[in-house]
């Protein structure tokens, strides 16, 4: 009889041995499970100051497609010189349409040159959302153009909109897109002492509503910028820090917890060291000539005159940027956590994984 039981001992043992070898591989694949569905992450690209139609912005164009991200966000300027309609196809459609076609959705803020012959409705209340906020029906002023192509992606054919990444109850981004043209800027297209009251208001509730972890806006002019370097383009058309617009929205921002602010309007790349807890990066490379700017030390963190794009990859954990200029380049990359008072780099020419 021991003679039996000896084998039997040894199946038994080799089955409870498979058996918890077994079950480790179904914890293991459990954690592995659950990390993978704790890791969300979104891909966004932000970029201004595009529409030309050019080599330069087929080279940027180019970029994106080698690692087409699931949202890019325009920064203005998405038409030269004029906006005019007749040139969507091609300095846009056409452009883009490859890297549409790999599955990413185009969203716009409207850049001064998309509004260069329009001004602002004469209204004694609130300006409207939409077409109406400008007197689109004078001869040259096309913008109810462009909140209608589709392409661009204004939300509901609004000027300004937000945008989530997921539609979970707490996303993992949204991006607040503003129209610029009416705030407070140097070149605004509001009359004499007026406010667009309505887009302030909008924007305090609509960031106040919002679950998302990480709160990003996007529009064209720049609160934070370095002064661009005198010569090209002549006087300085604006292209200063707006420090109105900065008094105007940066309560707002800092009140609900924004991340980051991407703008486009001076064309150069710059990320600002952290003001008041937010991030501010200028993106105005996007294909339009690029001229340079003033370095202020403590202010700029890093910068540089080259076309290029702002990739992003996010997660919970971390926010990332990768500026990738048109010949294949990252030239600025890092990443920040929640309550971090500075970037984590990473190494020179680190490139989104």
């Amino acid at each position: 009889m021991a003679s039996a039981r000896a084998p039997m001992k040894r199946v038994r043992s080799r089955l409870g041995i498979a058996a918890g070898a077994a079950l480790a591989l179904w914890l293991a694949a459990g954690q592995e499970g659950g990390r993978a569905q704790q890791e969300r992450q979104v891909r966004i690209a932000f970029m201004g100051d595009s529409g030309t139609g050019d080599a330069n912005q087929y080279a940027v164009r180019d970029q994106l497609l080698r690692r087409p991200p699931q949202l890019v966000f325009l920064l203005g300027d998405n038409i030269y010189t004029k906006g005019r309609p007749a040139l969507f196809k091609s300095r846009y459609d056409d452009v883009y349409a490859p890297v549409i076609a790999r599955g990413t959705r185009f969203h716009a803020a409207l850049g001064n040159h998309d509004v260069y012959e329009c001004r602002a409705a004469s209204y004694s209340g609130p300006l409207p959302p939409n077409r109406d906020a400008y007197r689109w029906r004078d001869p040259g002023c096309e913008v109810d153009e462009h909140l209608a192509h589709g392409a661009f992606g204004y939300v509901n054919e609004r000027r300004y909109y937000a945008v989530t990444s997921d539609s979970s109850a707490q996303p993992l981004a949204e991006v607040f897109v503003l129209d610029s043209n009416t705030l407070g800027i140097a070149e605004t297209r509001l009359p004499p002492a007026g406010v667009d009251t309505a887009q302030l208001e909008w924007l305090d509730r609509t960031l106040g509503v919002s679950r998302a972890r990480w709160k990003i806006v996007a529009m064209h002019h720049p609160p934070h910028t370095p002064t661009a370097s005198n010569g090209l383009l002549g006087l300085g058309d604006g292209r200063i820090r707006e420090v109105r617009l900065d008094n105007q929205i940066g309560p707002i921002l800092r009140k609900h917890g924004v991340d980051v602010v991407f703008t486009g309007h001076n064309h150069f790349y710059a990320r600002m060291f952290p003001q008041e807890g937010i991030r501010y990066f200028v993106s105005g490379g996007g294909g339009r000539r690029i001229y340079g700017y003033q370095p202020q030390a403590g202010y700029v963190a890093m910068g540089g005159v080259f076309l290029h794009y702002v990739y992003v990859r996010l997660t919970d954990a971390r926010f990332e940027y990768y500026t990738i200029d048109s010949r294949g380049r990252s030239r600025d990359a890092g990443w920040w956590a929640k309550g971090d008072a500075r970037d984590h780099l990473f190494p020179p020419g680190t490139f989104p994984p």
